[in-house]
């Protein structure tokens, strides 16, 4: 049996009194996590998921950001960078209530995707945010977005 012990080392058995016993899928999803993780994505409590796809005119970029307001959102696009910033933040306006298990993330995060700035039509970026997912849409520059040849 797992175990996890106060300062969230899991470890295969430990005689100290204060641990309590985890799945072993928990434990093996940690170790990805942490082994996978850029030093800097350690740092921040919360990061997004993002899902990316290109169409023959635009690049789509959504993030899943729940329980965030469009004013914590922020959103550039700098020498080819995209970069999606914010900061989820815990509500502690709701006193007197008493946490048993937190198992959301909160903090700061930024996300950054390359993009061929010599494809894109920076002037045209748009951004929705909807039901707790934020959509970007990034436009080809006309000259450069595909187009379809007809064989004759």
């Amino acid at each position: 049996m797992l175990m996890r012990t106060n300062t969230h080392t899991p470890t295969l058995w430990n005689e100290n009194s204060t641990t309590t016993p985890i799945k072993i899928s928990d434990w093996i999803d940690e170790v990805f996590e942490d082994a996978l993780s850029w030093p800097k994505m350690r740092t921040s409590g919360f990061m997004p998921e993002l899902n990316v796809y290109e169409t023959d005119t635009e690049f789509e970029v959504s993030a899943a950001l729940p329980g965030m307001s469009k004013d914590d959102i922020d959103i550039s696009f700098n020498s080819g960078i995209l970069t999606i910033s914010g900061e989820r933040k815990m509500n502690k306006e709701d006193k007197g209530l008493r946490y048993h298990r937190i198992e959301s993330r909160f903090g700061k995060f930024s996300r950054s995707l390359p993009l061929p700035h010599d494809m894109v039509d920076q002037d045209k970026i748009s951004a929705v945010y909807d039901n707790g997912v934020l959509n970007v849409t990034i436009p080809k520059v006309k000259e450069k977005a595909a187009k379809k040849i007809k064989i004759s």
